[in-house]
């Protein structure tokens, strides 16, 4: 059998993810990861829509958490 990976290596549409906006932290979810002329960033949106109001989010800036099962900062 093979050895189960430690952490979560890369984001996935329509995992969870926690946005700190200075005193404000919103949980978004990924509603892209192919950002065009980008491979660092990912697209998040509050619904996941592809096409909605969202942000762009560096994904080298998070890390996945088992705990709560989303994308946190690492801080």
């Amino acid at each position: 059998m093979k050895e189960r990976k430690e952490g979560r290596p890369v984001m996935r549409v329509g995992d969870r993810i926690l946005v700190d906006k200075g005193i404000a932290k919103k949980v978004f979810i990924v509603a892209r990861v192919d950002i065009p002329h980008s491979t660092e960033k990912a697209f998040a949106s509050k619904s996941g829509g592809d096409f909605t109001i969202g942000i762009k989010v560096w994904k080298s800036d998070y890390i996945w958490n088992e705990r709560s099962r989303m994308w946190v900062p690492k801080n």
